[in-house]
């Protein structure tokens, strides 16, 4: 006798086997184009490798040890991600999808949106950053000639609608900054930052920070202009200004190491010092004023 017990084993069955079918069947390499395609929307140079992608419930997809790399170089390594469309955009002509991260014991999460009729297609992204530990970025590894940590939070958008490319504006603030320069300035190896605060924008491969504003108990001031981006990233192009004001224990220290004729350190203590960098990351020149 063909009971409900039977008919709901079947379904059961019909059910299971389909979900497995899907996992062991989901085109992981036509997600991983698509994903390419729209980092490419943002610059042409980024791409992803993945470990593994696979579908989840709810519906998205969740990928698992992922490098981004430009150019060949890797900038982040992501643990986890997860995207999942926002169901009730499937019939619009923009449509979002959220999505999560884990970065550098850190997290990522926002949205994006995407329309089909636009040959870029990513219209616009947001993004919310939290904890991420400088130290274990790729990208701040790649510098010769100092290490970065301190622990960022922040935010991130880019409109793909302006310019060839798009803009990528951020408001970034890193918590308890250490710089370590591999060959001491002045003496200096080693500055600590209570708060870093930075206003940037990014078009084409013009970095231009329109405020980079730090304070700590060495020293506080302000950094302004543009760096042109370059492979490898050292090689970046630096044109920036800015103004530094020492505090006591810096002052003391800077006093040992410059020749008085040169730097007034009252001054300095009072109103700061105005200085320029140029060159490049890998090897900065600086100039003071």
């Amino acid at each position: 006798m063909f009971s409900v017990k039977i008919l709901f084993a079947y379904l059961s069955f019909a059910v299971l086997a389909s979900i497995v079918f899907l996992y062991l069947l989901f085109p992981d390499q036509a997600i991983k184009a698509y994903v390419d395609d729209r980092l490419a929307a943002v610059d042409p140079a980024l791409s992803m490798q993945a470990e593994a992608i696979r579908p989840v419930i709810p519906p998205g997809i969740k990928m698992t040890s992922i490098d981004l790399d430009h150019d060949g170089l890797r900038l982040a390594h992501f643990g986890t991600a997860r995207i999942s469309p926002d169901l009730g955009t499937i019939l619009q002509d923009e449509k979002q999808v959220r999505f999560q991260a884990r970065l550098a014991e850190g997290a990522i999460s926002g949205r994006a949106t995407m329309a089909d009729a636009d040959p870029a297609g990513l219209v616009r992204a947001e993004a919310d950053l939290s904890d991420i530990h400088l130290d274990q970025l790729d990208a701040i590894k790649a510098l010769n000639h100092l290490t970065l940590s301190g622990y960022m939070k922040g935010r991130l958008t880019h409109d793909g609608g302006r310019a060839p490319t798009g803009v990528t504006s951020g408001l970034l603030t890193v918590a308890e900054l250490r710089i370590t320069l591999k060959t001491p300035v002045f003496g200096i190896a080693d500055i600590l930052m209570n708060q870093t605060d930075a206003d940037f924008s990014l078009s084409a491969r013009n970095l231009r920070i329109k405020a980079l504003t730090f304070n700590g108990p060495m020293v506080e001031g302000k950094i302004s202009g543009v760096i042109e981006l370059s492979q490898p990233l050292a090689k970046s192009r630096l044109n920036l200004t800015g103004n530094a004001k020492p505090k006591p224990e810096l002052v003391a220290r800077l006093q040992e190491a410059l020749p008085q004729d040169i730097v007034n350190m009252r001054q300095i203590g009072t109103r700061g010092l105005t200085f320029r960098i140029r060159g490049v990351v890998d090897n900065p020149d600086w100039s003071m004023r």
